[in-house]
């Protein structure tokens, strides 16, 4: 008899949460220090990367403390690393002329490493003797 847990799909949303803190508008400079917000510049960020850091040691947390079988933590990594993954390689300005182009081509680099390991990791996941 198989346990289940939340913990893979709890893991996704948070991932996908924090994802989110980075491109929702609400969350930008310009939407917290605006012209009719009492935020300045230095409060919209601190706002913003407080909110992203939150959600990060939140994610850290349930990682940690929330007890689960092995695989099914290991399919909660998974899940986030591949949506992280995705949202770098689909939302990443590559050919944005303000960026650097030695950053773009870094970051272009390691997105393309880091999907050969979100695929050796999916590929164990898919193997047949993996029991979740």
């Amino acid at each position: 008899m198989s346990s289940r847990t939340a913990k893979p799909l709890v893991s996704s949303l948070l991932a996908l949460l924090f994802v989110l803190a980075f491109v929702v508008p609400f969350l930008q400079y310009d939407y917290l220090a605006g012209p009719i917000t009492p935020f300045d510049p230095v409060q919209a960020g601190a706002i913003r990367w407080g909110t992203i850091l939150a959600i990060a040691l939140i994610w850290f947390g349930v990682q940690l403390f929330w007890k689960a079988p092995t695989e099914a933590t290991k399919l909660g990594l998974t899940a986030s690393a591949t949506i992280c993954w995705l949202s770098l390689a689909l939302l990443f300005g590559f050919k944005n002329l303000s960026i650097d182009e030695g950053q773009r081509g870094a970051v272009a680099f390691f997105t393309l490493m880091g999907g050969l390991g979100i695929t050796l990791m999916w590929i164990r996941f898919f193997a047949d003797d993996v029991k979740i």
